[in-house]
C-alpha cells in the first residue's frame, strides 16, 4: 500500500513540476489516443459477409396443382310443385330411398278437382251443342240441295233459293264453332286433369332424397317459378368433385389425370379420383374501389369422378385436391431458397431467373438459369452452366443489408 502511494506521489510531483507546454502536449497525446480508439471501434470496415451454401443435386420432381371443391352426386333432380295449394301429406324424409313413380307428397286437390269437374261439364255441354249443330247443318244442307234442284227447273223463285243458301251457310258456320268449342273444352279438361294429377308429387327417378324444402301444412304458390320441394340423387355410389382451379393452373390439367384428395372427416386417409372434365365456362370476380380495379380472379371448374361404393362420402364434403400434372426423374434440382436469394451488397434488379455461387475469391457471382418443373420446395434446372455438386448460395449470415451486426444493436 505504501509503495503504491509513493508511486502516485512521485507521479503527482512530476506532473506539478512539468512545464505548461509539456502538460498541453500530454493532453493532446491522450486525446489523440482516445479519438483513435473510438474511430477504430465505430468506423471500422464491416466484416466480410458469410454465406450458407448447399450442393446442386439430381433427383425426381413432380408438378402438381392444388385446389378444393365440394363432393356432389353426379346426377341430381329437383322435384317441384306445378300447382298451388296446401301440402296435406309428405311421405319421405332426408335419405329416403325412392323408386320411380313413388308418391312423395300430396297437395290439397280441392281446387284442382273442382276445376276438373267444371271442365268435364263444359266438355259434355260442348259435345251436346255439337250434335245439335250437326243436325241443323244436315237439315240446312238437304233443304239447300232440294231448292237448288227446284230452282234449276224454274219451280221456285231465286229469293227462296237464296234464303235456304243463307241458312246452309249459317248452319255450317255454327257447326265449325261447335267443333272448336269441343276442342277447347277437351284441352281444358286435359289441363285440369294434369293439374289434378300434379297434386300427387311423384318421384321421376330411382334415387335417394337429398333435401326436403317443405313441411306438412305449408302453402305453395305456383306462378312464374316452380317451388322446389325435394332434391333427389340418382346414385350415391358414384360421385364427383367440382374443384375450382385458377386460370394459371387449369391449362396444366387434362382429362384422365389422377387426382389425390383428402377430407377433414378422414384426416388419416387419402383417396383417388380421375379428372373427367375441364369445363370451359369460368367464374370471374373482382374488387373495385371508386377509381381503379384492385384485384380480379378467374377460376374454372374441373370435374373429378370418385368411387363411393363404401359410402364414406357425403354430399357437401369439401375435398382438398392434388393433381399430378408432370413428373421427371434424375434431373438437376435446386432448392427454391437459392432462386430467391440475393446478397446484401447487390443493388441491381434482374429480369431473368438466376442463382448465386462463390467465385475463386469467395465473392458472390450470379448465373442466369432457365427452370422447368416447380415443386413445393425445389425446382428443375433445364439450362446448361451448372453441374451436379456445385455449391449454390441460399442465405447470408451475420449481415442485414450492408450494416454490421454491432451497429444494428446500437441502433
Amino acid at each position: 500500500m505504501t509503495k503504491k502511494k509513493n508511486i502516485f506521489s512521485r507521479f503527482w510531483t512530476w506532473l506539478k513540476n512539468m512545464s505548461k507546454f509539456k502538460k498541453f502536449l500530454l493532453v493532446l497525446i491522450i486525446l489523440a489516443a482516445v479519438g483513435f480508439a473510438v474511430w477504430r471501434i465505430w468506423f471500422k470496415a464491416p466484416p466480410a459477409p458469410k454465406f450458407v451454401t448447399i450442393p446442386l443435386k439430381k433427383g425426381n420432381v413432380e408438378e402438381v396443382v392444388e385446389a378444393s371443391g365440394p363432393i356432389a352426386p353426379i346426377t341430381t333432380t329437383q322435384v317441384g310443385a306445378l300447382v298451388s295449394g296446401e301440402i296435406l301429406k309428405i311421405y319421405v324424409d332426408y335419405n329416403s330411398i325412392v323408386k320411380k313413380g313413388d308418391l312423395l307428397a300430396i297437395i290439397d286437390p280441392t281446387q284442382s278437382q273442382a276445376a276438373y269437374d267444371q271442365a268435364e261439364a263444359s266438355l259434355s255441354s260442348a259435345k251436346e251443342e255439337l250434335e245439335s249443330s250437326k243436325m241443323n247443318y244436315n237439315l240446312a244442307q238437304a233443304n239447300y240441295k232440294r231448292y237448288k234442284s227446284l230452282y234449276a227447273k224454274d219451280y221456285v223463285a231465286k229469293t227462296d233459293l237464296e234464303q235456304y243458301e243463307l241458312a246452309y251457310v249459317n248452319a255450317k258456320s255454327s257447326l265449325n264453332s261447335a267443333e272448336s268449342r269441343v276442342i277447347q273444352a277437351q284441352a281444358s279438361l286435359e289441363r285440369a286433369k294434369k293439374d289434378l294429377d300434379n297434386t300427387r308429387i311423384i318421384s321421376p327417378i330411382d334415387g335417394i332424397v337429398l333435401t326436403k324444402q317443405v313441411s306438412e301444412g305449408q302453402s305453395l304458390t305456383s306462378g312464374f317459378s316452380t317451388p322446389e320441394m325435394f332434391t333427389l340423387a340418382q346414385d350415391l355410389t358414384k360421385m364427383q368433385i367440382e374443384a375450382k382451379v385458377s386460370e394459371a393452373d387449369v391449362v396444366k390439367i387434362k382429362e384422365g389425370q389422377v387426382a389425390t384428395f383428402t377430407l377433414d372427416g378422414y384426416p388419416d386417409e387419402k383417396f383417388q379420383g380421375i379428372v373427367r372434365q375441364v369445363r370451359t365456362n369460368y367464374n370471374g370476380s373482382s374488387n373495385n374501389n371508386s377509381s381503379s380495379l384492385i384485384s380480379s380472379t378467374t377460376t374454372y371448374t374441373v370435374v373429378i369422378d370418385v368411387d363411393n361404393k363404401d359410402g364414406k362420402f357425403i354430399p357437401g364434403m369439401t375435398a382438398t385436391i392434388t393433381i399430378k400434372t408432370k413428373a421427371k426423374k434424375d434431373v438437376l434440382l435446386v432448392k427454391n431458397e437459392a432462386l430467391r436469394f440475393a446478397p446484401s451488397t447487390n443493388q441491381e434488379r434482374f429480369k431473368t431467373t438466376g442463382v448465386w455461387i462463390l467465385d475463386e475469391n469467395k465473392n458472390p457471382k450470379r448465373i442466369d438459369v432457365t427452370i422447368g418443373i416447380i415443386d413445393e420446395d425445389k425446382t428443375e434446372i433445364t439450362s446448361d452452366g451448372l453441374k451436379e455438386g456445385q455449391m449454390l448460395i441460399v442465405s447470408e449470415v451475420g449481415v442485414l443489408g450492408n450494416v454490421p451486426e454491432f451497429r444494428r444493436r446500437r441502433r
